[in-house]
C-alpha cells in the first residue's frame, strides 16, 4: 500500500493538486458502510482499467465514515480498489474545505470534478457510472483543446495549502 501525499493549493475556482496537474480529477467522497457507494466502486475499478482514460484522469476517493487507516487498507484490498483512497481520518481540513466550497451536506456518494486546471466544473450526489466519467473527460478534453490559448494559473489567488495522504 502506497503512502502518497497530495499537495493541494486552494484557488479561486477550485484547487490545484500539484501531483495531478493536467488531469481531470474526480474526488469521490464515500463511506465503507454506504450501499450506494459500494455499488459505485466496481464501475470506478473498471473505469481506471481503461488506459486511454487513466492517462487523462484520476479518481481520488475519500472515505468519510471514520474508518481507521489500517482498516481502510483492508477494505481497499478486499474490494480490489485500484485507485487512490484517502482516509478521512487526518484529512478533515480538506473535507471541511470541500464541504464549504460546494455547500455539501455530507450525503454520500458525493463527487467533485476538477478540470485539467483544477477548476471545479461539477459536483453532486449520487452514483456515477464509468460511462458518465468518460463523457465528462471527453467533454473537458474538447474544451481544453479549444481553450489552450486561454489557460491561466490561479494558484496565487490564495495561499492556503492542504496535504492529504492516501492509503493506496
Amino acid at each position: 500500500i502506497k503512502g502518497n501525499v497530495y499537495h493541494i493549493t486552494n484557488t479561486e475556482g477550485g484547487m490545484e493538486i500539484k501531483e495531478l496537474k493536467g488531469k481531470v480529477v474526480f474526488i469521490a467522497f464515500f463511506g465503507h458502510r454506504c450501499p450506494p457507494c459500494r455499488m459505485e466502486m466496481p464501475g470506478f475499478i473498471k473505469y481506471t482499467q481503461d488506459e486511454e482514460y487513466a492517462k487523462k484522469s484520476t479518481i481520488l476517493a475519500v472515505e468519510v465514515q471514520g474508518l481507521k487507516s489500517e482498516r481502510l487498507k483492508d477494505f481497499v484490498n478486499n474490494m480490489k480498489i485500484n485507485y487512490p483512497v484517502i482516509p478521512g481520518e487526518g484529512n478533515y481540513n480538506f473535507i471541511n474545505y470541500v464541504g464549504y466550497r460546494t455547500q455539501w451536506n455530507n450525503t454520500i456518494p458525493f463527487m467533485v470534478v476538477l478540470d485539467q486546471n483544477g477548476t471545479v466544473v461539477n459536483f453532486g450526489n449520487g452514483i456515477v457510472s464509468p460511462e458518465e466519467l468518460k463523457s465528462i473527460v471527453d467533454q473537458l478534453s474538447i474544451t481544453k483543446d479549444s481553450n489552450t490559448t486561454n489557460e491561466t494559473n490561479t494558484t496565487n489567488e490564495t495561499n492556503t495549502t492542504n496535504d492529504i495522504n492516501n492509503t493506496d
